[in-house]
């Protein structure tokens, strides 16, 4: 490079530098005074109602619903009703192939047929013996015989009767009809399939059909020992949905369990708590997840703060509040409070913050924010 354009970049790196030495006074001068206040972390502390709720996850599920199950074994025939279908108490659903159980009717008809001639034959004999016995030609002892043969015949005939009866029922189980008016939510078979009977319709233990009635549906939650004993029947409770942004739905707790419960995963036990909602549309569906808040009580006209303004510290409460300095400019001073009631947002101030008064909150650190892996 030539001096000339060496002399050149002097000027230019002389401003440089001068502009980075004012830059590092002026932080200086920064550093040693208060830190500013960042204004999106200024709240105002206001005068109104708070809502003393419990906040916990729920379950949407329909009030009446009923897993379809078959009570015998068997190759389906048909299958009557896909999911989404409306059906109405007592319409048929699923049929298996009925031939196996008519074969059992009819060989318990011939059977109820055998025992009944062979009892109309047992009482001839015995009208046989008692003439004989009359006119002393047969021994009582026969005669005798001849009772003991008739009661037993007559036992044999009940036998049959119940054989025959449950074989009709076994026929008639072959179809499966809807115990409610509802819709099929779940559908898990399909024509050709075996069933097996019992708790485990399907071989992989699911049910066979599903029907729900979608005009009332409630919302399951499972709250511990401390929040059931807050809740009563007829609480109001409000309902938020990931799925559905931007609506909210009302409900009414409607049944506490009377005793806690021990679920799989979890180290404690819970009260299951269930909330019947108020109106249903045709979005909200079974399955799906609800923050479910339930109102405790309301106070009206109360000092309340977010929660984030509150720390503790030596046992006292306190909040950091915002006021101007001799200065003018906002500086910000600890004051103790006193609190009341609170929710998973905001809690009463007692005393020690008035209202309108600025109050710095203190947000948790970006650590634990974080999502955990």
């Amino acid at each position: 490079m030539s001096a000339r354009r060496r002399r050149r970049w002097w000027p230019w790196l002389a401003g440089a530098l001068a502009l980075a030495a004012a830059g590092v006074a002026v932080a200086s001068m920064r550093g040693g005074g208060p830190a500013p206040i960042d204004p999106a972390l200024v709240v105002v502390a206001k005068r109104g109602d708070l809502n003393v709720e419990i906040l916990e996850t729920g379950r949407i599920e329909a009030r009446e619903q009923v897993e379809l199950k078959s009570k015998v074994a068997g190759q389906v025939a048909e299958v009557l009703a896909d999911e989404g279908a409306r059906v109405t108490k007592d319409q048929l659903l699923l049929v298996l192939d009925p031939t196996d159980y008519e074969r059992e009717v009819a060989r318990a008809e011939a059977e109820l047929s055998q025992a009944k001639a062979a009892a109309g034959y047992a009482r001839l004999v015995l009208e046989r013996r008692t003439a004989g016995v009359e006119a002393n030609v047969i021994p009582a002892q026969e005669l005798d015989l001849a009772k003991h043969d008739v009661a037993a015949k007559a036992i044999s005939i009940r036998v049959a009767e119940v054989a025959l009866s449950a074989a009709k029922d076994r026929l008639r189980y072959t179809k499966i009809s809807s115990p409610l008016d509802g819709t099929v939510i779940q559908r898990n078979i399909e024509p050709g399939e075996v069933v097996t009977p019992g708790v485990e319709s399907t071989f992989d233990g699911k049910a066979l059909l599903t029907v729900a009635d979608l005009s009332t549906l409630v919302v399951k939650v499972d709250l511990n020992q401390i929040d059931v004993a807050k809740v009563a029947l007829g609480q109001p409770a409000t309902l938020t949905l990931d799925a559905l942004p931007g609506k909210t739905y009302t409900a009414k707790v409607t049944k506490i369990a009377p005793a806690s419960v021990k679920l799989t995963g979890r180290e404690v036990d819970v009260f299951p708590v269930e909330a019947e909602l108020t109106q249903v549309d045709g979005l909200i569906k079974p399955g799906m997840t609800a923050d479910v808040r339930i109102r405790l009580e309301s106070k009206a006209g109360v000092v309340s703060l977010p929660i984030e303004a509150v720390a503790e510290d030596g046992g006292k409460q306190l909040v950091t509040r915002v006021v101007d300095g001799p200065d003018g400019k906002p500086t910000t001073e600890k004051v103790e409070v006193a609190l009341g009631a609170r929710n998973d947002r905001e809690v009463e101030i007692l005393s020690g913050v008035p209202d309108g008064a600025r109050v710095l909150i203190n947000p948790p650190p970006a650590d634990q924010n974080e999502t955990k892996m």
